[in-house]
């Protein structure tokens, strides 16, 4: 294949075939730009053949070796086997079975990095919702769980929000990098893999996703924000699908042992990324930088986002996320987001 693509976009699926069908269509929806979506099914029993056939300029791929619940392991073999096909992108989406594209995301996101020659990843807002069950007991617990997700993407897409701005109203861009890579570096994530764009030759420079289960979009991204830069737009770029009862993790899973262990999992995967991160540093570096970052934290959400909320400065944030408390035009008059910000 000879024509270089905009958009590479790669979703793993595991028998979830109605939000697969809407994360394909979304996808396939952006407008103005030219793409390729490879579906690989990590299902033994190739339970997403059948949805995939509605869409036949989609590839779909079988896992030979099923991961067993290891998504980075099905995104880098989607990589390698278009690599081997001659498929050429800019730029590649990881989207997830039960995550939506929002509309103009594509465009917007390659509009930013053709202008951020330096940049290697856009990201931006992500909607939590939930398709509720008719089932009382269980829609009541997936309502909780979006208000728990609404609430945590509020808190932490407030930091992005205001470094873009700060580098943006200084004009200093390297402020801005700067406090991008503090928090990749020691902070909490800041978006979930569905709602990042990246450079495909720097997907190949990161080697792909590093071999581990549950973090490993948090380990890919944070890389690559520190080692290419990060460009954050101030809309929302994917649908974050909550409460879906084939989740592999809710908050309000009910078996004990099952979230132990997850939570096992998870700090040991921390606790080896910290370690490779002050082998890189060296000692003395990475607790520097650390103090540095908490310094910057505590200013942060002690003073700065406190002060600014109060003022109103992240309504349209609030707006982004929480779409449903602002349908009323009468209540509120907070302009219409469209085209890039940053």
């Amino acid at each position: 294949m000879d024509e270089i693509l905009d958009f590479l976009v790669i979703i793993p699926t595991f028998r979830r075939p109605d939000p697969l069908r809407a994360a394909i269509t979304s996808a396939l929806h952006q407008p103005r730009v030219t793409k390729q979506i490879i579906v690989v099914d990590d299902c033994s029993n190739g339970s997403a053949a059948e949805v995939v056939a509605a869409f036949p300029e989609v590839v779909y791929l079988k896992n030979p070796k099923p991961s067993g619940g290891w998504p980075g392991r099905v995104r880098n073999f989607a990589i390698n086997f278009s690599r081997e096909k001659g498929i050429k992108a800019h730029y590649v989406h990881f989207l997830d079975d039960d995550d939506t594209v929002s509309n103009e995301f594509y465009a917007v996101a390659k509009e930013s990095l053709d202008q951020h020659q330096n940049v290697g990843v856009v990201f931006g807002v992500m909607r939590p919702f939930a398709a509720t069950s008719d089932d009382p007991e269980q829609r009541k617990q997936q309502e909780l769980r979006l208000q728990e997700a609404r609430s945590w993407r509020v808190k932490v897409t407030r930091f992005p929000w205001l470094y873009q701005q700060i580098g943006t109203s200084f004009k200093r861009e390297a402020v801005t990098r700067w406090l991008f890579d503090q928090h990749a570096t020691f902070g909490p994530e800041m978006f979930l893999c569905s709602g990042a764009v990246i450079r495909h030759r720097h997907v190949l420079a990161l080697g792909g996703f590093p071999d581990v289960r549950l973090t490993e979009d948090y380990w890919f991204y944070t890389e690559a924000i520190r080692k290419f830069g990060v460009v954050f737009l101030k809309m929302e770029v994917v649908g974050y699908r909550v409460g879906h009862p084939g989740a592999m993790w809710n908050t309000f899973y009910p078996d004990e042992a099952v979230r132990a262990a997850h939570k096992a999992e998870w700090m040991q995967a921390l606790r080896l990324r910290r370690k490779k991160l002050q082998a890189e540093m060296g000692t003395l570096r990475y607790c520097a930088r650390r103090l540095i970052y908490y310094a910057e934290h505590i200013a942060f959400t002690g003073i700065l986002i406190p002060t600014l909320n109060h003022r109103g400065y992240f309504t349209e944030l609030d707006r982004l996320i929480t779409p449903a408390q602002f349908a009323n035009p009468a209540a509120s008059e907070v302009p219409k987001v469209g085209g890039r910000h940053n």
